[in-house]
């Protein structure tokens, strides 16, 4: 699989709304959301500038702007930015936003070097790159300031074949041993078998691993989605808001355990890219 940044835009576009609604549909945990947010409330200040690369219709640059922080929203589809722009407006925060770019993580020209206090990248946006994420972390970090934060999350290999063995068994049958193998062995999902836009799973040592390439601290991760498994989807809707409560704040903290990073849907890592290295 090849990374190709107009079909991707392409699929955004078409995919619209549903980018929204599946927080809130049950195709993926709002304790996901939340687990997500609780890192921008540890990382990010008020006043802080920040970039949300990927950033979708802007559920988390909804969070980003009741932290107070400027954000710049970036994102590859002009159909997400144009719902990002509304969704903002409907929560009263589009003030907070500094400007809306239409840009991809390869290339964030548009952006000068030391920009930002914090750049996220949450979701996808590093899984659909696929091969090349070395050069999607490069721009990241050019952007972002000395000792400044990288947040970002990557689809899980480990915690998609530990939730979702139910789909591993039926692509098995369907398919055959070599392709499910191919999947386990590389981390990259074709369409075919997701229904989705082609994407690379991570362990949690191979993103690790990136991070550390460029010369990275890591200085926290967590799994999201750890109790989102597929037998649990239909409970997760019908918690209530006390159960919520709880259940989330139990995943925070079960969530940083190493032998949980890799568990969930997501893999959250956050890097301090290192004091002193402003661009040149």
């Amino acid at each position: 699989m090849q990374y190709d940044a107009e079909r991707m835009a392409a699929f955004f576009d078409e995919y619209g709304e549903r980018e929204w609604d599946r927080f809130e549909d049950g195709r993926t945990s709002p304790i996901s959301a939340a687990v997500h947010a609780h890192f921008l409330r540890q990382f990010v200040r008020p006043g802080d500038q920040v970039l949300d690369v990927g950033a979708g219709p802007g559920r988390f640059t909804i969070e980003l702007a009741r932290l107070g922080a400027n954000v710049t929203v970036a994102d590859l589809s002009p159909g997400q930015l144009e719902l990002s722009r509304r969704r903002l407006a409907e929560a009263g925060l589009e003030e907070r936003v500094s400007d809306r770019v239409q840009a991809d993580i390869l290339d964030l020209a548009a952006f000068e070097d030391d920009s930002f206090d914090a750049t996220v990248c949450y979701g996808g946006p590093l899984s659909y790159v696929l091969d090349r994420a070395d050069e999607a972390v490069d721009e990241l970090l050019r952007v972002t300031r000395s000792a400044g934060y990288l947040l970002v999350s990557v689809m899980s290999l480990t915690g998609a074949f530990a939730g979702g063995l139910e789909r591993v068994m039926d692509d098995l049958r369907r398919h055959g041993p070599d392709v499910v193998e191919a999947v386990i062995r590389t981390g990259d999902l074709p369409p075919a078998l997701s229904g989705h836009a082609p994407m690379h799973m991570y362990r949690w040592s191979e993103l690790r691993d990136l991070l550390e390439r460029h010369r990275c601290r890591i200085v926290a991760a967590s799994a999201s989605g750890l109790s989102f498994g597929r037998l649990h989807r239909e409970l997760h809707l019908t918690l209530t808001d006390d159960e919520r409560a709880l259940l989330t704040a139990w995943e925070i903290d079960l969530a940083a355990e190493p032998g949980a990073i890799g568990m969930g849907e997501h893999i959250i890592a956050i890097a301090q890219k290192p004091a002193g290295e402003e661009q040149r």
